[in-house]
Order: structure tokens, then sequence, then C-alpha cells
């Protein structure tokens, strides 16, 4: 029978000692910028002098640096020492921390090996015996390896330690938020078209993507919307891991509120952020609104006609909240009832009142051409030139198309086969109408100045 320590540790067996801590309140607040902000409160039992407590169950993506921690409880409580013990156990580690300690070693065979264990790589492991003499022993060779207990400084999962005054006896309640990578939040759209392309019916649900090492059971969620500046940090991103989808339906909206110069959106009710996992919460339900298709062409864009469904986020359009950005995927019914799949397009953060234009795709049907038809210099900082556009229709309905034309520099358009309005310092359009199997060309001059 193999022998063994009493109360012996098992190299494949890892234990962690943990203060009594009892779980008070847990927020979890998640930037689409790879950062999650969490407050946790815990309740220890801190007696009179010097007190070390644990944490454990937080994020491996922890910045330690972030770290706040409050105190509270009857007497003096002072926090003298903090530290993030993240150098988890593996059985290389393990052996490390018994180096000079006593080891067993059991062999192929039942041999067994009882001393100090010396040293060790890939190879194999350097025991002083009890009976005297040092043996090495092949690591292939070895079956088990039996280790003393009592060892508290094993350490399984990322732990906050702190050393802690306390003038008495007391229960205290300790608060403390920090900020970790690995969490990001994005918001999904589902549209799907009316028959006549005029109307929409728009749900969203928002993702919530956790890689940051720990599971928040039962957390207050928040989630910020806007581009929080962060100084950039040096080093490589951990790998993915898979992800697990989790979908938590919403039985009461999720709030929304102006907070500084973001948009803050609360879900209604605690719930579990699970490391590894992506969960999907209801943010608007199936709403119906109008919207516009709209032909554009853009030749810093392609050489194709895009297709672009364009909406206003207003509550006359029974929208009007500030939408988080993310990607709209859009369906339209087919004549025997199946959504087919039309095309989809990321947005920006759009504040409420403001139009919001989805790019499906390029129209089969419509071709456009934009050549430059003459070019002269002027002087050395001004030019005069001309171009012309063909849009041609190949659909049964009439259409417009927008065609965009971006100019740069001190401008004017000198002639104009059609109307155009100035949108930007270097953007016009023009609106051209376009017959059943038509074509329409536009030319204008420009004279720019440089």
């Amino acid at each position: 029978m193999t022998k063994s320590f009493p109360g012996v540790l098992a190299l494949s067996i890892l234990l962690v000692w943990v203060l009594p801590v009892q779980a008070e309140d847990l927020a979890v607040t998640v930037y689409n910028t790879n950062l999650g902000v969490i407050k946790d409160a815990r309740v220890f039992e801190l007696k009179s002098g010097y007190n070390e407590i644990s944490m454990v169950d937080i994020a491996a993506r922890i910045d330690p640096t972030s770290v706040r921690i409050n105190l509270d409880g009857q007497g003096e409580i002072t926090v003298v020492e903090q530290n993030f013990q993240y150098d988890l156990l593996s059985p290389g580690k393990l052996l490390e921390k018994y180096l000079d300690d006593s080891v067993m070693l059991v062999t192929e065979g039942g041999k067994e090996f009882e001393g100090k264990l010396l040293g060790f790589d890939n190879s194999s492991m350097v025991v002083e015996v009890d009976r005297g003499g040092v043996v090495i022993v092949s690591r292939e060779q070895v079956t088990d390896v039996s280790l003393p207990p009592g060892r508290k400084d094993l350490i399984v999962k990322p732990t906050l330690v702190y050393q802690v005054y306390a003038s008495r006896n007391t229960t205290a309640t300790a608060e403390v938020a920090y900020m970790t990578e690995g969490m990001n939040w994005h918001a999904e759209y589902v549209a799907v078209l009316g028959e006549d392309d005029d109307t929409m019916e728009i749900s969203s649900w928002v993702s919530v993507d956790n890689r940051s090492g720990a599971t928040y059971e039962e957390a207050r969620l928040k989630l910020i919307a806007g581009d929080v500046h962060r100084v950039p940090k040096k080093g490589i991103e951990a790998p993915e891991a898979a992800m697990e989808m989790r979908y938590a339906a919403a039985p009461q909206p999720i709030e929304e509120k102006a907070f500084f110069e973001y948009h803050m959106y609360t879900v209604p009710r605690p719930t579990t952020i699970r490391d590894r996992e992506v969960k999907q919460i209801q943010f608007l339900p199936e709403t119906d609104i109008e919207t516009e298709k709209i032909y554009n062409f853009d030749a810093q864009k392609g050489t194709s006609v895009r297709v672009v469904m364009e909406f206003e986020n207003s509550r006359d359009n029974n929208l009007g909240v500030p939408l988080p950005g993310g990607k709209v995927r859009v369906f339209k019914a087919d004549d025997d009832g199946s959504l087919e799949f039309i095309g989809e397009d990321s947005i920006d953060h759009t504040p409420k009142d403001e139009d919001v234009k989805v790019y499906v795709g390029d129209a089969f049907d419509i071709v456009a051409e934009r050549k430059r038809t003459n070019y002269d210099r002027v002087s050395d900082r001004v030019v005069v030139e001309s171009y012309e556009i063909r849009v041609r229709n190949h659909k049964d309905e009439a259409i417009e198309v927008v065609v965009s034309e971006h100019i740069y520099g001190d401008w004017s358009i000198r002639e104009s086969s059609h109307e155009y309005e100035k949108q930007k310092a270097d953007l016009v359009e023009f609106v051209l109408p376009v017959g059943v199997d038509g074509e329409t060309v536009l030319t204008y001059t420009v004279r720019r100045r440089y």
C-alpha cells in the first residue's frame, strides 16, 4: 500500500483558504471600449488588531492600480496593505512552493522516494531521501506525488488580499471598486421592411460580452454608451475564448438617461453575467416606424449605386430614444411570407431626433458612370474642372438617385445641369430623376482654389 502524509495534499487536488465572507452587493458597469467597472461589497468579521482578509472571485483581467476600497464598521479600521495575487497554481508552480520541503514520489512499479525536494525540471526531479543521499527520478516514471498539507499561499483564483487594522472586534463591510478589461457590449437591431419599403418593424437586443475571467452573480447591470477616453495600454491582448450565448428576456424596458457626456442604460433587475458568456437582453421591443429608401451614387465609395434605408429617430416615428451603436440586420418578406435577409450595416451612437442611415447593399438594376471631361489649370493654385455623371435605370418604375460629390479646397460651381445642395464644406449633392428604362446625365463645372 502506498504511504502518504497525514492529511496529504495530492498534486491533482488544489486547496485555497478563504476567510468567512458574505456577499452584500454587486454592481457591474460595462462600457463599449473593452472595459468594465465592478463594485463589490462583502462583509467580514474582524478581530482587534491586524487582520488579513481575502476577496476571491474577482476579475482575472483586473487593473490592480484602479482598486479602491472603503471599510465601514465600528471602531477604527485602517487598510495597511493591499496585494493582488495572480500567480495561479499549476503543477509546476505547486512544486516550486514545496522546494526544500518534504515530498513523496511513487514511480511505476510502486517504488517510493520520500525526502526533501531539491529541484525539478521537465525531465527529472531531485530528492534528498531520508536515508541519506540524493536521487534523480525521471518525470516519466513518476505516477504520484504527495505533498504535506498546511500551506496557506496556494492561490487558485485571482485574489485581492488586504492587511487591515481594527481597534476592536467588529463586523465590517468592505466596498471594493475596480476596473477590468475583457468586458464589452453592443446593440443588435433586427428590421423587417414592409411591402412598399416605406415602413419598417424594428427591434433590438443588447449583447454583453464577458471575457474578464470572473462570473458576477445577481449583479446590478448598467451599460455606458459613448467614447470614453483611455490611455492606450501596451501589451498583447489575451486570446479570445469560446463564448456561450444566453438570452435574458426583459419584462421591463431598459432604463435610459444622460450621464455626463454619455448615455447610461440600466437593466431594471439583477442578472448573472457568467465568464466566457455573451448575454443578450431585450432593449427595444418590436416597433413600427416609417422609413425611406434612398438610391445614392458616391464615386468615393465605389462604382455601384448604394441602397440606403433612412429613418428618423424621433418620438413622432415611435422612437425618440438615444440608440446605442451596433449592427442592423434588415429582412424582407417574400410572397410566400418567409423572411429573407437583404443586408446589414453598423450604426454609430445616435441621439434622439437625428437620422439613421442603414446601407443594405447595391442596386442591381441601376448603373452609374462618372468621368472628368475637362481640366484647366488657371494658375498654380486655381483649377477649373468639368464632370459628367450618367445614371441609367433598368427598373420598371421611375426613381430618384442622390449623387454625392466631394469637392475640396475653396470651390464654387460655375455651371450645372441640375440643382444642387451644399451639405458640408466638401460635399455637394444632386438629386437626379430617372425614368423607366431611362438615362439622366448630370454635368457640372467647378472652380477650385487650394
